[in-house]
């Protein structure tokens, strides 16, 4: 489904962004052997995120009705957020790729992260995000490709696979920083109608017995 941001909510994404780049970590999460992050890069990143929760946002309030709300809060470094959004109690994470990447991805080592916290999310949504490489900056339209479940980030998952740190993401030569489950986007949950319908009328599954990771604690 493609949303498209207006001049006014890019700005406020942008500036979003590159103020909380002053005060975010270096080091890619958990990732203490990797080198540190420009705060650029940090900036960039932080766009594209935002970016994918606002056309999240704009989706579902003007098709289902729906009205979320977003955090534009910068936090001190160390401290994070709770969850992207939520709704009837499902906790939402929205991830968000420049246009031209192919996979869902979720960190290991984030997964234990949120376990730990006891604030695992129940969905993860994907959305591409358009970008002009050339001048590496947004173009203001968002593809909100689908989703996928926790359930489905785990071992022995059909279409879900593990790509380990330091592998390649298929299909290109970024080598990953940490390990990760990596669901392509065809195979994700692409009907929209039928997912927004379920978690309205549906509790969140408990996410107590979520098996963490093999080799993270």
């Amino acid at each position: 489904m493609k949303i498209y941001l207006t001049p006014e909510e890019l700005e406020k994404c942008t500036k979003f962004a590159n103020k909380c780049a002053e005060t975010q970590q270096k080091k890619e999460f958990g990732q203490n052997d990797t080198l540190p992050r420009g705060e650029q890069e940090i900036g960039r990143d932080n766009l594209i995120g935002k970016i994918a929760e606002v056309a999240f946002a704009k989706m579902l309030r003007e098709s289902f009705k729906i009205t979320i709300k977003l955090d534009f809060e910068c936090y001190p470094r160390r401290v994070w957020d709770k969850t992207d959004t939520e709704i009837n109690g499902w906790r939402i994470d929205i991830k968000g790729t420049r246009q031209g990447g192919q996979w869902l991805l979720v960190e290991w080592n984030k997964l234990v992260f949120r376990q730990k916290e006891e604030n695992l999310p129940h969905l993860f949504v994907m959305a591409s995000v358009g970008w002009d490489r050339k001048n590496d900056k947004p173009t203001r339209s968002v593809d909100l490709i689908g989703s996928a479940s926790l359930q489905r980030l785990r071992h022995n998952v059909e279409k879900t696979i593990i790509l380990s740190k330091g592998r390649c993401i298929p299909g290109t030569k970024t080598y990953l920083q940490a390990d990760n489950y990596a669901i392509h986007f065809k195979d994700l949950e692409l009907d929209w109608s039928k997912v927004i319908k379920y978690i309205k009328s549906n509790q969140p599954p408990d996410t107590c017995n979520y098996p963490c990771p093999y080799g993270v604690s």
